[in-house]
């Protein structure tokens, strides 16, 4: 008989690598025009229970002035009281509340509350597991994609209404290193 292992030895605890992870959007401009842009600096953790996903987690904070389009003007406008107020609230932070199965046994349906502004809403991210290896150096490493839509007048977020498009489409990739591992 194989010793059981307790549910806490199931769980296993990742870091979300901040070089090759990104939060990246989508929002129409001027009804036919699309923006792009990214969040550049991300951390987070992830915890994860493949015996039982209902117990696993995920956090991260992204920081409201790493944003980039590639416009500087644009970048320094959405900074702004404008936008995201990033001086004010330095941060961006996601949250899960409930971790189940997907449409398949690639994707993941997480649940969370996302701050933005001050404002939190629920939102879910629809993910895809998309490998498992090992780094050159020897980790253990996990990648993850994640998509979402958010409504950005929820957040506070008002500036330009009519002109710029009101749904964020947010796409989060992240490589997680295991720790201890």
């Amino acid at each position: 008989m194989e010793p059981q292992q307790s549910k806490d030895q199931a769980q296993t605890l990742w870091t979300i690598d901040p070089k090759h992870s990104v939060v990246q959007f989508r929002i129409k401009n001027l009804f036919f025009f699309t923006v792009a842009g990214r969040f550049a600096d991300l951390a987070g953790t992830i915890t994860l229970d493949e015996a039982d996903l209902r117990r696993s987690a995920v956090e991260f904070t992204v920081k409201a002035a790493s944003v980039e389009t590639g416009n500087r003007r644009r970048d320094d406008h959405l900074r702004s009281a404008d936008f995201l107020e990033a001086e004010k609230y330095p941060a961006i932070r996601f949250q899960s509340t409930s971790v189940e199965k997907g449409r398949d046994r690639d994707t993941l349906r997480v649940t969370g509350t996302l701050t933005i502004k001050g404002s939190s809403r629920e939102v879910v991210l629809d993910v895809t597991a998309l490998d498992r290896s090992r780094s050159p150096q020897g980790e253990e490493v996990i990648y993850y994609t994640a998509l979402a839509e958010v409504n950005r007048f929820d957040f506070g977020i008002d500036y330009g209404r009519g002109l710029i498009g009101s749904t964020l489409k947010i796409t989060v990739q992240i490589q997680a290193l295991k720790r201890g591992g």
